[in-house]
């Protein structure tokens, strides 16, 4: 009996030990998503939003020693549905890739969506390679051909940060809490 109690109380602290924390007990310190909104316009849902905690002084660090750095977004388009678990209609990876010229001291900065480029910008000042990796507006992520009027849909967002290690040898994949925008229900004229 008493090695059966001691089992029990070792599986409910190893759950707790391992069940994700809430997004609002996250210290303010952490990287999260900021800002998420979308809207729909002519076909496309349009995302804006920005990654806060993400450009720590260690990624740039990693930039300005010229390798390739990426932030990967990864965004899901959901069905709302009131009373059980969201519809996952689509998903798609937004990676930006950086990378360092140190004779010419310029930033490449690649945009990608769905592995397809889609902007490539040359920077000097790091602030703006800052703003170019963690923001974005209006940013048309899925195409909505024949969106249902009665049906309403969101975006999820988390972000990628890169691996790392537990207790010296485990690697593991940090990432970002995933994030809900708002609630959108397409009218048709």
């Amino acid at each position: 009996m008493k090695a059966l109690r001691a089992l029990f109380v070792a599986g409910a602290l190893v759950s707790l030990l391992l069940a994700p924390r809430p997004a609002a007990a996250a210290p303010s310190g952490e990287p999260r998503i900021r800002d998420l909104s979308i809207v729909y316009d002519g076909g496309q849902v349009l995302a804006s939003f920005r990654l806060d905690g993400g450009f720590t002084p260690h990624v740039l660090d990693r930039i300005e020693s010229g390798l390739p750095t990426t932030l990967a977004y990864e965004l899901e388009l959901d069905r709302d549905r009131k009373r059980w678990w969201d519809d996952s209609l689509d998903s798609t990876r937004l990676e930006v890739v950086a990378m360092f010229n140190a004779v010419t001291r310029e930033y490449l900065v690649n945009t990608k969506l769905g592995g397809k480029l889609i902007d490539s910008e040359t920077l000097h000042d790091p602030g703006d390679l800052e703003r170019a990796m963690t923001r974005f507006t209006a940013l048309p992520v899925f195409p909505l051909q024949h969106p249902d009027a009665h049906e309403r849909y969101l975006l999820r967002v988390r972000v990628e940060l890169g691996m790392g290690h537990v207790i010296y040898f485990v690697p593991v994949l940090h990432t970002t809490d995933w994030v809900e925008s708002n609630k959108i229900r397409v009218r048709n004229p």
